[in-house]
């Protein structure tokens, strides 16, 4: 697939690809979503894991042992305790298991937290300065259990088995997806303005040139994906970069000295 990139950032290569087999095209498009997929890992893994492994050993090491009785709960020490993430300061938790009345809006919007924990309800922060109650003593299971650093190491665990490879598979199809619409985009305005060039190609050969067209800006968002900061305008310049490649494809392709693969 590599002489395939290289041959895609020339136009005057696209006559190759204009009927080449559909396998090898889609071959194509899952490489372009590999390099961009390659990408995004390396970000994850230097951008996310670590703030996934601090929060964790926050967790872990900072939260106190609590117990669902069935109708309470109870922690050790009771509180009241505010917990504050070691890296986003206006994450924080409040844990007072000693408390059994109701909480109002106005104190839970004074302890600026994101959850406070009593022994009968669970508040958390929504939009517009609101909470949202949850009743424990009627949504506990009838079976007491209690959350300790075991638990959070397991969650932990479950998390890195579950959130990366969903991630990564759901990068895989919306990038390959994204790739073949925008191939037919190309293949409609291929059509349109065939006329101009004298273009004879079939929708389905314009259909592999905006494939092929579109190499540069999937490096260039591959690219933007591992920089520490956004490529100003990504999308109007991949979009503008690619249709130029993508008309000078189907010019090359369209003229008489093209010839087809053999």
């Amino acid at each position: 697939m590599i002489p395939d990139l290289l041959a895609s950032l020339t136009p005057s290569t696209y006559p190759r690809f204009a009927d080449e087999k559909t396998a090898r095209t889609s071959r194509y498009v899952a490489f372009l979503s590999i390099i961009f997929l390659a990408a995004l890992g390396i970000a994850i893994k230097l951008r996310l894991t670590p703030l996934f492994t601090q929060s964790f050993a926050w967790l872990e090491t900072s939260m106190p042992v609590i117990q669902f009785t069935g109708s309470a709960v109870k922690s050790n020490p009771p509180g009241p305790l505010r917990l504050e993430h070691p890296r986003y300061k206006d994450i924080a938790l409040m844990i007072d298991t000693t408390r059994v009345g109701p909480l109002t809006a106005a104190e839970f919007s004074d302890k600026k937290v994101v959850a406070f924990l009593t022994a009968r309800e669970l508040y958390l922060a929504q939009n517009n300065n609101q909470m949202r109650v949850i009743d424990l003593s009627k949504t506990a299971a009838n079976k007491p259990f209690t959350v300790d650093a075991a638990v959070y190491r397991g969650l932990e665990r479950g998390f890195n088995w579950i959130f990366y490879p969903t991630v990564l598979l759901i990068a895989f199809l919306g990038f390959a997806t994204s790739i073949g619409v925008c191939a037919l985009m190309y293949a409609l305005i291929g059509m349109i303005l065939a006329s101009m060039s004298k273009a004879t190609l079939s929708f389905g050969q314009f259909t592999r040139l905006g494939i092929h067209a579109q190499t540069a800006g999937c490096l260039l968002y591959s690219l933007d994906t591992l920089l520490p900061f956004a490529i100003p305008l990504l999308p109007l310049i991949s979009f503008g970069f690619s249709l130029t490649v993508f008309w000078l494809g189907v010019r090359a392709t369209s003229s008489p000295s093209a010839t087809p693969n053999p």
